[in-house]
């Protein structure tokens, strides 16, 4: 569905339920607010997502992210700068993507063995570098006698905010620190969609189009609450219940 398709169909909608029009703005405002929860129910599924028919090793979850955010996946290559380096912003990751913004840190993989720049091994994620650092510092880790460096861990210790990440930049912390200067380390990220804008020139929506007619329902909702029209509003949530 395209924007332009989007914004007619919200208008039809809209329409028969007696409420005026809203501006462009508006209704950009309704879909890119929309877009982004979208984002965030696939990155993180809600206690919906729980319920019988979803398969208990949870390929649907996979297909979901593959198929509505695969677009908005990215890796970047950040070098390490010296041997103290223990952290990288996110800054330096939108510098490497070149494109995009750093919307949330899908994996973080670190050299298989010192000086390689070939082969990575996944970071294990864990809830503070300064509180799991003290369990794993005691192993080898940045060593090519071990198998790779399996024991290396990362935290993401802050997330931009505002919806084009600019606001304020996060880092992502890891341990132990680069080996060697020119170490290097693989960030794989969903980046933030690009805004939704129903006038020229046109931006259509990112997610992929198994999505848009709920992305539609959400902005309806959105727009139910702002006007307090009684029958969209009621509506919409009836048939958000018949989704539970």
């Amino acid at each position: 569905m395209t924007a332009t398709e989007l914004s007619a169909r919200f208008d039809l909608i809209c329409d028969k339920v007696g409420s005026p029009y809203f501006t462009a703005t508006e209704k950009d405002n309704f879909f890119n607010t929309a877009q982004l929860s979208l984002v965030d129910e696939i990155l993180f599924p809600s206690k919906k997502q729980d319920r019988k028919d979803v398969d208990a090793l949870d390929f649907s979850r996979e297909d979901a992210f593959q198929q509505g955010i695969g677009t908005l996946v990215r890796t970047a290559t950040v070098t390490g700068i010296a041997s103290t380096t223990s952290k990288i912003t996110f800054a330096q990751v939108n510098t490497a993507l070149g494109t995009g913004t750093v919307y949330k840190v899908v994996n973080f993989l670190v050299q298989a063995a010192t000086g390689s720049t070939a082969n990575y091994v996944s970071a294990k994620r864990v809830r503070t570098i300064t509180a799991a650092s003290n369990v794993y510092k005691g192993l080898r880790t940045f060593n090519t006698a071990t198998a790779g460096n399996r024991n290396a861990i990362y935290t993401v210790s802050s997330y931009p905010s505002g919806t084009s990440g600019t606001t304020s930049l996060g880092q992502i912390e890891f341990y132990p620190a680069a080996p060697v200067s020119g170490s290097s380390y693989l960030v794989e990220v969903v980046v933030f969609p690009r805004a939704i804008s129903t006038s020229a020139p046109l931006v259509n929506p990112e997610i992929d189009p198994m999505f848009h007619n709920e992305l539609l329902f959400r902005a309806l909702q959105l727009a139910g609450i702002s006007i307090r029209e009684t029958e969209l509003y009621q509506s919409t949530n009836l048939e958000q219940a018949k989704e539970q």
